[in-house]
């Protein structure tokens, strides 16, 4: 008759808890990433002429957002490398 196992200490079953953490953030990561991308493939889909504009509008606003937190910070309204 087989010998039956002895209990698992609390301590292995939170290392073994803790340790699949990274998987399921990066499973959720990526999971979010390709929800929120999915309606803009369906629109490039249907119409080239209407994903572009959605690209050029979402990176409008990333911009505006870009040089707004520099103003607000105090920083020039340029990076020094672009001044030359």
């Amino acid at each position: 008759m087989p010998q039956p196992q002895p209990p698992r200490r609390l301590e292995d079953q939170f290392v073994e808890n803790v340790s699949r953490y990274p998987t399921y953030f990066i499973t959720v990561l990526l999971g979010g990433i390709w929800a929120g991308l999915q309606p803009f493939v369906n629109l490039y889909r249907k119409s080239r002429t209407a994903g572009a504009l959605v690209t050029l509008g979402a990176l409008a606003l990333l911009l505006f957002v870009y040089f707004t937190l520099r103003a607000m910070t105090g920083h020039p309204l340029l990076p020094a490398w672009m001044l030359g």
